[in-house]
């Protein structure tokens, strides 16, 4: 049995109130075999709504965002998302008219077009759009209970097999690039309680918005430098370091990308300095060509040669200072690059600077009260001042030569602590510190040029975190899960969103647009559609019939109706919607 019968019929329906006649437009519809009429439109009394037609051939009633949902819906139909992921969930549960598959592909249309809670999709979203009329179903049933139940029916273990078919399926329709391939990780704050032992992937850590009083999960990721198309996700616990999630991650990294490229050979895997660790560099060496960063903390004298060495050259259109050589580190011959980007030279300054200032601001209090008689005697200890003193300069991160003190008790049982701000250490740290980039690779056949701009291609990941880290834009956030099983689910679903609208910009490229990602989904969500009353030609039943028109839109937008078909006809044939 079909659970939704769904018929383009429109009729006026009449109903009295206060011994007045009062009209609106209905469509007639079935929800699991029981008839539904769904009210398009109040038009008042039948007098004052005849007035309105007199003056107009046709007169819109309703208008709707098209553009979004329609490009969406058509990429899915075409990489035959919902099938996939039918597929992978075993339980072939069916609820309000939708299989498990298809209520994940509306959430992650949800999530591309308008992050919010799966409470708030339909009222705060679905129902501003067409996807009532592309789908032929009523929406309204899709609350909070609807996508929990469909979630927790999609098994955490067939994520990864998900994932690749749909990446594989997309892969080879644009012909996306995997030659670069960038891993990074992340988290993102929750609100999930700290006596809530229900779930063990939350975590508290190290926040990187700022947030330690929250409990946190990670995200780690691979991304391709073409589109950037994310290639692989994993959600980890909020406690661990991105050392850590590297290495028990690696292998798995690997079986993804050998089955997407098919071979490991021609890839470049690169990643930052947080995933270095002496034995997990040496593995990575022996499966893949990398390009990799090093601490410049924990290595003084490679950083002091390269100073006395550094050359100009042209990386790209920018005149850079480098050196290039061949070092054994960790028992492996790499080829080391050493850089100075005037834009962390400049960044680093500033925070040197402030972080200086700081502690002089504290310094000078401390001064001032050590000063100040005790009420309750001498009462100071001169290891708890020492402990204060070197607490302070941890905490702002200054490099132990900066500045000096000394701490020294008086007769009279008074400490006289002074310090001092080295300017000539100063001087030398900004000179010989600030701004080197230490880079090192197996790519020994690559120029120099190749190994630096390869490196700051890891600004593909980065962009990828940034759009789901956007408010108003893929954002994986909101979300108030509280179970482990939904928070991976969960960022499955934020990651689809995030594939099928990277393949939508693919496929706007092919037409000629040239505007990011946000500017697409902006222009797409800007063509609307719009439900019209219109006059019956002359011999044909009945005066006036319902239709959906697109509105007037700009000529620039006119070139994505073609890249995505988009017209005012429902896409629902072409999506299963309810059926294994």
């Amino acid at each position: 049995m079909i659970p939704f019968v769904y018929t383009d019929m429109a009729t006026f329906h009449k109903r009295i109130s206060r011994g007045k006649a009062y009209w609106s437009i209905v469509e007639s519809k079935r929800v699991n075999g029981k008839p539904r009429p769904v009210i398009l439109e109040y038009l008042g009394t039948a007098d004052r709504f005849l007035e309105k037609l007199k003056n107009a051939n046709s007169s819109k009633i309703r208008s709707y965002s098209h553009g979004a949902t329609t490009a969406l819906l058509q990429i899915a139909h075409e990489i035959n998302i919902v099938q996939i992921l039918n597929q992978c969930a075993p339980e072939k549960q069916i609820r309000d008219g939708l299989s498990v598959g298809t209520s994940l592909l509306l959430a992650a249309i949800g999530r591309a077009c308008r992050p919010t809670s799966k409470r708030g999709w339909h009222s705060n979203w679905a129902k501003s759009t067409s996807l009532s009329h592309a789908l032929k179903m009523n929406l309204k049933k899709l609350d909070s209970q609807h996508f929990w139940d469909q979630m927790h029916a999609f098994p955490i273990d067939k994520i990864s097999l998900a994932e690749e078919k749909i990446l594989d399926a997309l892969i080879k329709k644009f012909d996306i690039k995997l030659d670069k391939i960038f891993c990074d990780m992340t988290n993102f704050f929750t609100y999930i309680a700290s006596t809530n032992d229900a779930c063990k992937i939350p975590q508290r850590g190290h926040n990187k918005q700022k947030r330690k009083d929250l409990r946190q999960f990670g995200l780690s990721l691979l991304a391709s430098s073409d589109g950037p198309l994310p290639l692989f996700h994993d959600v980890y616990q909020g406690n661990l370091n991105d050392k850590t999630v590297f290495k028990e991650r690696f292998q798995a990294f690997l079986q993804r990308l050998k089955f997407l490229s098919g071979s490991l050979k021609k890839l470049t895997l690169v990643f930052d300095q947080g995933c270095n660790s002496k034995n997990m560099l040496q593995e990575v060496t022996k499966k893949i060509r990398f390009v990799g960063a090093l601490s410049c903390f924990h290595h003084k004298k490679l950083l002091a040669e390269a100073n006395s060495k550094l050359k100009e050259e042209i990386i790209g259109k920018r005149r850079l200072s480098v050196f290039r050589s061949r070092k054994k580190i960790w028992n492996r011959i790499f080829s080391v690059v050493v850089y100075i980007s005037p834009k962390l030279r400049a960044g680093q300054i500033r925070l040197l600077e402030k972080s200086l200032r700081k502690v002089e601001k504290k310094f000078d209090l401390l001064q001032e009260t050590l000063l100040k008689p005790s009420k309750k005697g001498k009462g100071k200890n001169k290891e708890l001042i020492e402990k204060k003193i070197l607490g302070i300069l941890k905490g702002q991160k200054i490099p132990k030569d900066l500045i000096r003190w000394t701490l020294k008790e008086s007769d009279s049982g008074y400490f006289n602590f002074r310090y001092e701000i080295s300017q000539r250490n100063l001087r030398d740290y900004k000179k010989n510190h600030c701004g080197r980039r230490i880079l090192i690779s197996n790519r020994h056949d690559w120029s120099t040029e190749e190994i630096i701009k390869t490196y700051w291609g890891q600004s593909s990941v980065e962009k990828v975190f940034k759009n789901i880290k956007n408010p108003f834009f893929l954002a994986l956030r909101p979300q108030y899960h509280w179970t482990d099983q939904k928070i991976r689910v969960h960022a499955f679903v934020c990651i689809l969103a995030s594939l099928l609208v990277t393949a939508a910009s693919k496929q706007a490229e092919k037409f000629g647009y040239k505007g990011s990602i946000q500017k697409l989904m902006e222009d797409l969500t800007s063509i609307r559609l719009s439900t019209m009353i219109e006059k019956q030609e002359k011999g044909k039943k009945g005066r006036f019939k319902l239709v959906y028109r697109l509105e007037e839109m700009e000529t620039s937008l006119k070139k994505l109706v073609t890249a995505f078909s988009i017209s005012e006809n429902a896409i629902a044939p072409n999506i299963p919607l309810s059926v294994y």
